[in-house]
């Protein structure tokens, strides 16, 4: 996996990362080239607690150029992200939304990102309840898709 900062700082600010990833981002800093002694400390953790990454994060973040940012930003930035990523795939759109509902109860129901959290239930549930077809409910949920995406991009 590649250093991303913006979306490390999204999934950090929604709590999305499990302690047991904090050293493979840590790999990933120092592969991109970033260098410091908390950067190297985190990626000697073998199976770290929240409390042995806690300690050493700040620091860290600071060596590793990484901004606090709030969950309301981190919730837009991460599922803009995500939602360009499965565009940009071949997948079947209809599998990732309950990902965006899972992102979206994940960040106590935040209103940047309602659009996405709701796909599922008033896109997909009331569709297929309407009789629309299960390629209608794709493009439908693709045409979310890309309306978040544009209103959310730089």
């Amino acid at each position: 996996m590649r250093f991303d900062r913006e979306v490390i700082e999204a999934r950090l600010a929604l709590k999305l990362i499990p302690s047991s990833d904090m050293p493979s981002i840590a790999w990933d800093a120092l592969e991109a080239g970033l260098e410091g002694p908390a950067i190297r400390r985190l990626a000697a953790l073998n199976q770290p607690t929240w409390f042995e990454i806690n300690e050493v994060l700040p620091n860290a973040m600071r060596e590793m150029g990484l901004s606090s940012i709030t969950a309301r930003e981190g919730a837009s930035r991460y599922a803009a992200r995500r939602a360009s990523e499965i565009l940009q795939g071949n997948a079947d759109v209809l599998k990732f939304t309950r990902e965006f509902e899972q992102l979206w109860i994940a960040t106590g129901y935040e209103n940047e990102i309602v659009q996405l959290g709701v796909l599922h239930e008033e896109v997909v549930e009331v569709g297929r309840l309407m009789g629309h077809s299960e390629q209608e409910i794709r493009e439908s949920v693709r045409q979310q898709l890309e309306r978040f995406v544009a209103e959310h991009q730089k």
